[in-house]
Formats: C-alpha cells, structure tokens, sequence
C-alpha cells in the first residue's frame, strides 16, 4: 500500500467521530469542565510581588456533584486570591480510570489549577487541600519563579 492510500484511511477514520449520547456521564463532565474554566478569566488579578508560579493537581471522587465540583474550585481560587495571588487558568478533565484504587475509589476526575502565590502561603493551601475530604489525591508544583 502507498503511503497516499495510507493517508486517506487516516483521514477517513478521523472524520468519523463518536458522539454521546445527551446526558450521558461523559457529556456531563465535558459540560462541567466548560463551564468551571469560564469564570477564571473573569477573576484574573495580578500577582503580589514576591510571588512564584504554581500548579496544582488534584484528583476527586468522578461521583461527586457538579455543585460541589464547583464550590471546591471557587475555595481554592478565593483562598489564592484572598492570599495575594492569582489563578490563571482552571482545567478539569473527563472522568477517567484510576491507575490504582485511591480511598476505595476507582474513577475519579483530574483538576489543574495554574496560580501565583507568595511561597509563604503553601503550607496553608495544603493544610485546606488535605482537609477537605472532597480531594483524594493532590500535589503541589513549582513551576516558576
């Protein structure tokens, strides 16, 4: 087969796209991780002088409630903003397979927050963070100075 047949078959298998079904878990969390990036750019500020460039990932039970998806990614943005920092952007992924179960939890859903905080004040955020029961796993990264 010439590599032109090669790249036609390409191309017709990426025009085929699957769709959900409406309301299905999927679509839901798609949804989701539209709408919870949407208010980010919104509440955009500067960063305090001094502050370094973060990210944090966590993960949460794929169970758990729009609402509450949305009410622990509001915490966390106005516990940064409250602290002289500054989110710039939120991403929440689908619900996926864990790797290996976490609290007798087998999916769950990933979240990326990219901030700006005073070093200072991440011994806190990740007081709050293991705190709050909603979050089975989180990590906190230094990504710049």
């Amino acid at each position: 087969m010439t590599e032109e047949g090669h790249g036609e078959e390409i191309v017709e298998k990426q025009g085929t796209e699957q769709q959900e079904p409406e309301g299905s878990v999927v679509t839901e969390v798609q949804d989701l991780a539209e709408e919870t990036t949407a208010p980010v750019a919104e509440r955009k500020a500067e960063p305090a002088p001094g502050s370094c460039r973060y990210e944090l990932i966590f993960v949460v039970d794929a169970g758990l409630l729009k609402e509450d998806l949305d009410r622990l990614a509001e915490k966390l943005q106005n516990f940064i903003e409250a602290h002289s920092g500054a989110v710039q952007n939120l991403r929440v992924s689908d619900a996926r397979r864990l790797a290996y179960p976490i609290k007798k939890r087998t999916h769950g859903i990933y979240g990326v927050i990219n901030f700006w905080l005073p070093p200072e004040h991440i011994k806190e955020l990740e007081r709050l963070i293991s705190l709050d029961d909603r979050i089975l796993r989180h990590l906190v990264l230094l990504t710049g100075e």
